[in-house]
């Protein structure tokens, strides 16, 4: 329930926040139906902290939350790391400082980072209501979880 609340208020919440310091001198994507951001490095900023925040909410043992949080605290530390001026550059805007957080992510364009961090965002907020850490409400039948095997299938296998 919880989680559901967040997933309508926090989006709303990021773009309020969001007021856009510089003009990209990017045009287009590129890519049909991807606009450019106005101000992705704070927008991801926003996003990875509060999907963190949400991750928090899943156990500690739970295998979805120590990897996402290890991906999303990289991504972080990544985006924080760029928005460090270097001599010459603003801290916002630069877009030698989007040039360095895309080579540095490795996952497409900043615009499509940006997505994939509200994806990410949101599917956390999912996890909290699907519950995946807790056991299987009717246990799985035998064989349930073992691979396909051509040889076994066919009789041939040992």
């Amino acid at each position: 329930m919880f989680a559901t609340k967040a997933v309508r208020f926090v989006p709303s919440a990021m773009r309020a926040s969001t007021a856009t310091k510089f003009l990209r001198t990017k045009r287009t994507t590129n890519i049909a139906g991807l606009e450019i951001h106005p101000d992705p490095l704070p927008e991801l900023v926003s996003t990875y902290t509060h999907t963190l925040n949400v991750l928090k909410g899943l156990p500690e043992s739970a295998v979805f939350r120590q990897s996402s949080e290890a991906v999303t605290q990289q991504r972080l530390d990544i985006v924080k790391e760029a928005m460090t001026p270097t001599s010459r550059e603003t801290v916002y805007g630069s877009e030698a400082a989007i040039d360095r957080v895309v080579a540095a992510i490795d996952a497409g364009l900043i615009e499509e980072i940006v997505d994939q961090a509200n994806d990410e965002f949101h599917l956390a907020t999912k996890m909290i209501d699907w519950k995946p850490h807790e056991p299987l409400q009717v246990p799985a039948p035998p064989g349930q979880w073992n691979t396909f095997n051509m040889q076994a299938a066919s009789g041939e296998g040992h």
